[in-house]
């Protein structure tokens, strides 16, 4: 595989500890700048929307919480998993690193159409809501924003087999329940907030 396809895919092979965990906490706090100017909420790792509480406060609560949630799953499944030494600062730093498009989905979210399907209230009958204007042309680009979350899905992958020198099923079981479980907490968590 060509050299730059390889760091597009896993930045990792060349990045790790406090370099990535600088770039990643600097990308965070661009992210949340982007997110309070797109009014784009953090539901979890996974869920993505508007919500009751607009303070800056809460959005860079929200992204914390999202980053440090799954770190702390990946770091306490890598020590009870991995043979090797785990270092916190790795996991943190590459998971911090891994959230980088989340930047480019938050500066998605800025377009006209996806302000506007922010702004719909979607506790109006179906018939309603699609005759808000620009609701399909919305809809579908969500769907391409879906690209920036498998982006950063692939490169958390990548944070935990390089992190915590893990692969095979160790490596899917971790990640399977640091991904599913960790959206779980990061709702359960970011939902005080609101």
């Amino acid at each position: 595989m060509n050299m730059k396809l390889t760091l597009f895919l896993n930045p990792f092979v060349k990045i790790a500890g406090v370099k990535a965990l600088l770039w990643g906490l600097t990308g965070m706090i661009v992210s949340v700048a982007v997110a309070y100017y797109s009014d784009f909420h953090y539901h979890g790792l996974m869920h993505f929307g508007a919500a009751p509480n607009d303070s800056l406060l809460c959005y860079a609560v929200e992204h914390a919480v999202v980053w440090i949630i799954p770190a702390l799953i990946f770091y306490i499944g890598g020590l009870i998993l991995s043979k090797s030494n785990i270092r916190i600062v790795d996991v943190a730093g590459t998971v911090a690193f891994a959230q980088l498009p989340f930047i480019l989905m938050n500066l998605f979210f800025l377009l006209p159409p996806m302000q506007q399907l922010n702004r719909i209230d979607f506790n109006l009958p179906p018939m309603e809501i699609l005759k808000q204007p620009d609701i399909l042309f919305g809809l579908w680009l969500s769907l391409v924003s879906v690209i920036f979350l498998v982006w950063v899905l692939v490169w958390m992958f990548n944070a935990l087999k390089i992190s915590c020198n893990l692969k095979g099923k160790k490596l899917g079981i971790l990640y399977a329940v640091a991904v599913i479980g960790g959206d779980v907490a990061c709702r359960f968590i970011i939902n005080l907030f609101y």
